[in-house]
C-alpha cells in the first residue's frame, strides 16, 4: 500500500510519483488494510489506477443500507497527476459498476477545506444536498448526491 495524499494543491508536480510505502493504513481509514475485501463485503468495490506500476488513483463504493444508494469512498488521485482525467475515469467506472449492481444513486461527502474536491464533484454532476458542522471541526462536511442512469 502506498501513501496516496488526498489533500493539498491540485496538480502538484513536485510530489514524486513513487511515493513511499505505508506501513499501515491511515487510522481514519482502517478498511484500506484490506482494499479488495472491505468495500466488497459492504456490497461494493474498490478500483485503482496505475501508471508505470505505481498506484496513482483509487475510488470505490459500498452499500449504505439505504436501498438503491451507494456511498462513494476513498477517492484519491496522486497530486502530480490531477487534472489529467484519472479521477473522472475512476468516478465513471465507480458509477457504472454501482448502476450495474442495481444502485440508482451515489452519495458522498467532502469538506469545505477541500475546495478542489467540491468543484470536481460538482463538475461531474453531483448536487449538494446538505452540510454538517461541529464545534470541534475546523471545516464543514458537504454532502452530495447523484442519480445514476437506469
Amino acid at each position: 500500500m502506498a501513501v496516496l495524499p488526498h489533500r493539498g494543491a491540485t496538480a502538484d508536480s513536485s510530489v514524486p510519483i513513487p511515493l513511499p510505502a505505508a506501513c499501515a493504513p491511515p487510522p481514519e481509514f482502517p478498511d484500506l488494510a484490506d482494499p479488495s475485501g472491505s468495500p466488497a463485503e459492504a456490497g461494493g468495490c474498490l478500483l485503482v489506477a496505475e501508471a508505470d506500476g505505481h498506484l496513482v488513483g483509487m475510488a470505490g463504493f459500498r452499500s449504505t443500507g439505504n436501498p438503491g444508494r451507494a456511498e462513494v469512498v476513498h477517492v484519491r488521485v496522486h497530486p502530480a497527476l490531477r487534472r489529467h482525467g484519472i479521477g473522472r475515469g475512476l468516478m465513471d467506472a465507480v458509477e457504472t459498476e454501482a448502476a450495474r449492481r442495481g444502485f440508482t444513486e451515489t452519495w458522498l461527502d467532502t469538506a469545505t477545506n477541500m475546495p478542489e474536491a467540491m468543484a470536481f464533484y460538482e463538475g461531474i454532476g453531483y448536487i449538494e444536498i446538505g452540510r454538517e458542522t461541529r464545534p470541534e471541526w475546523q471545516w464543514t462536511l458537504v454532502y452530495y448526491l447523484k442519480k445514476l442512469p437506469s
